[in-house]
């Protein structure tokens, strides 16, 4: 054990504990004052965790245990202090340069495969919210691309007829291999372009997930806002316009 380790607890969100009572122990068990324990508490409701204080070891656990004693939902892991964005784009000369961090990137990749096995034929996805937790591709799919046309068996047509378009595994293998290199990448437009689109995919299979939270969509809103004031720096979004959070980078990542 490295004695001058430093970690932290990740109170995590859950669907019994009233919001006053967490706001009351990070006031009392983790010793903060009203208005970060307030902030902190917003943050675990609507982005399902946060890390809490800096503490060595023994004190992380103690604090845990205290949370977990009086019904939260807490962990300890080690404390990461950096400033280093874990996902930036750029215009340059030649296209995009994308940079991710190694771990960021990794922590994404069951969401991509998720998405390359929807796309093989006799998929079925597990994991859905209540009432169906489960489902077979077809319908999955359905609910992925929804109608387009003014019936469901014209949109059905449709969606036969560009089932090539909609379900294509070869450019979510590509962005894959791009992306869990791309510590520092250069990508061309177009290939800009297929990221914005297999991260646009991501975001409708997690609208599905039991598990997806809030920080989840932020994440990849970022990601994708990134992407395209990258492609077209021109573009212009008003500042209390629908989806404006996406300009600035969360502060947590989802695990």
């Amino acid at each position: 054990m490295n004695p001058g380790e430093r970690w932290c607890v990740v109170v995590h969100n859950d669907d019994h504990t009233p919001f006053a009572v967490a706001w009351h122990l990070l006031c009392t068990v983790c010793e903060l004052d009203t208005d970060t324990a307030l902030d902190l508490a917003t943050q675990v409701h609507h982005f399902g965790r946060a890390e809490i204080g800096d503490y060595d070891r023994d004190t992380a656990e103690s604090v845990a245990v205290r949370l977990v004693r009086a019904g939260m939902r807490a962990t300890t892991q080690r404390a990461t202090h950096s400033d280093e964005p874990f996902f930036t784009a750029e215009r340059v000369d030649g296209g995009v340069r994308v940079m991710v961090t190694a771990q960021f990137a990794r922590n994404w990749e069951p969401a991509f495969r998720l998405l390359e096995n929807l796309y093989r034929r006799n998929a079925i996805v597990y994991g859905l919210r209540f009432p169906r937790l489960f489902m077979t591709r077809r319908p999955f799919l359905r609910r992925m691309f929804p109608n387009v046309a003014e019936t469901r068996w014209r949109s059905a047509l449709l969606r036969r007829r560009h089932r090539k378009v909609l379900v294509d595994r070869a450019l979510v293998d590509r962005v894959w291999d791009q992306w869990i290199n791309a510590e520092s990448l250069v990508l061309t437009v177009k290939e800009a372009e297929d990221w914005i689109v297999v991260f646009g995919q991501i975001r409708a299979v997690h609208l599905q997930l039991r598990k997806a939270t809030a920080m989840h969509f932020h994440v990849l809103a970022y990601i994708q806002h990134q992407l395209v004031m990258a492609v077209d720096p021109e573009v212009r979004v008003p500042e209390h316009a629908p989806g404006a959070v996406a300009r600035t980078a969360p502060e947590q990542q989802p695990v």
